[in-house]
């Protein structure tokens, strides 16, 4: 689907696949979102067959903006954003986002089987000051799970995924009975 290379960046290799997008390790191969040239980043592409459900195309947009408001050593960076045309001719749209050598709480967990106290209070008081940034510049992130936490070997902890946030106002507008998004076990 994609060409190894994005406008400014090469694409690596494949680091994942959500609901939403696909992410890939990608080098920044020319100055670009202010980035510069050889640095690593992650590129997460929305589905190609999400471009046309104006919902998740829109979420993707927000997830950008919002992404690219918060600044905080927590959560995960937004760079930029842009979009591509795809081997189809149809125009998809790209993040660019801080790469994070890590791994997720959910396989920490799987890894440990039990973490230890400590590191569970240093990992929920750091979730917690990542929140209050996003709550700083006015958005709920509302899928705060195992899966969105990653931990690096130094045990620096950054929330990711901005894929449902919402501006505040949003959020209570559509807070209602019956009314459900993000994770049903979180």
């Amino acid at each position: 689907m994609l060409d190894r290379r994005l406008g400014p960046l090469q694409l690596v290799e494949e680091l994942g696949r959500g609901g939403m997008g696909t992410v890939h390790l990608a080098r920044v191969v020319e100055p670009a979102h202010g980035l510069a040239v050889g640095i690593e980043v992650a590129v997460k592409v929305l589905h190609l067959h999400l471009v046309t459900e104006a919902d998740y195309a829109a979420r993707f947009a927000r997830e950008g903006e919002i992404g690219l408001r918060v600044s905080d050593e927590r959560v995960v960076r937004t760079y930029g954003a842009g979009t591509f045309r795809e081997s189809t001719g149809t125009e998809l749209p790209y993040l660019v986002l801080e790469f994070v050598q890590g791994q997720t709480l959910r396989s920490l967990l799987a890894e440990l089987g039990r973490v230890p106290e400590a590191l569970v209070r240093h990992i929920g008081r750091e979730v917690a000051r990542g929140l209050a940034a996003i709550h700083a510049v006015g958005a709920v992130h509302r899928d705060v799970k195992p899966e969105n936490v990653l931990v690096t070997p130094e045990h620096r902890v950054k929330l990711m995924d901005l894929g449902i946030a919402k501006h505040d106002d949003d959020v209570r507008k559509l807070s209602q009975t019956g009314a459900f998004v993000g994770s049903v076990l979180y």
